[in-house]
């Protein structure tokens, strides 16, 4: 959650931003279809969470909150997303939707659209790599930001 709260105070860190997931989102049975391409950028899957709530939010069944998502898996075939997350009160769980095709259409425009700043992060900071998932936990629970 504090990933997601703190969207606003990490969003311009490029060493934040374009932290690698590697999502289950890919789907084969002698074609692959893919919902994103691999890497996800952490900002990218983020943005796309807060940005189209009616695609990647939830409620939770148990107390009616907003739940955010950590991870979205579904099937081409069938159109069905599982949206997996875990809510303030303590559930943990997924959510079923429809709207497979819509979803990765969505979340690959995002990356999309972040290609060119990711080209201009690699081109002015050559070597320079994001930091992983597990340090960024650490400094959001540190209260510290990289500046």
């Amino acid at each position: 959650m504090e990933i997601y709260s703190r969207f606003d105070e990490w969003k311009d860190k490029d060493k934040l931003y374009f932290i690698p997931l590697y999502m289950e989102m890919t789907y084969s049975m002698g074609w692959v279809a893919e919902m994103a391409p691999d890497p996800v950028w952490l900002g990218s899957f983020v943005r796309c969470t807060l940005d189209h709530p009616e695609l990647f939010q939830y409620k939770c069944p148990d107390c009616g909150k907003t739940v955010l998502p950590f991870r979205y898996v579904g099937s081409p075939l069938s159109g069905i997303v599982h949206l997996e997350g875990r809510c303030e009160c303590g559930w943990k769980g997924h959510e079923e939707v429809s709207g497979w095709r819509t979803r990765a259409t969505t979340l690959r425009d995002q990356i999309a659209s972040d290609k060119a700043r990711n080209r201009r992060f690699r081109m002015f900071h050559p070597g320079s790599k994001p930091i992983t998932i597990n340090e960024f936990v650490t400094l959001l629970r540190s209260a510290e930001l990289l500046v």
